[in-house]
């Protein structure tokens, strides 16, 4: 057996790991380089992921706030109308052509 063939016989007990289209010997300098800068990769990507969640879930409180202001409003405004309502009933009188109109449009008359 020549050193030709001994060097092939090495090289194939050598275990390689894959870093995209890059073959590399695992353990070797190159291999611990590459591990380190894809463990980085990692952190990063998941420290922008828990960002990103955490924006979302401050978007979704503050949406949620805001709806629940808005129904309170909501509700404040329909109990006014129907207060406006009654008192027209109670004077016997019709409600004004242009509120008929407006309460047909979103369907509360």
């Amino acid at each position: 057996m020549n050193s030709a063939e001994t060097k092939k016989d090495d090289a194939a007990k050598c275990k390689l790991a894959r870093f995209g289209n890059k073959k590399v010997v695992k353990y070797s300098d190159e291999y611990h380089h590459q591990r380190l800068k894809n463990n980085e990769s990692v952190k990063n990507s998941r420290l922008k992921a828990k960002q990103k969640q955490k924006e979302t879930e401050s978007r979704m409180n503050k949406l949620a706030d805001e709806n629940h202001t808005l129904n309170e409003r909501l509700d404040s405004l329909m109990k006014e109308l129907q207060v406006l309502q009654s008192l027209y009933k109670e004077l016997g009188q019709d409600l004004p052509v242009e509120a008929v109109k407006a309460l047909e449009q979103i369907n509360l008359y």
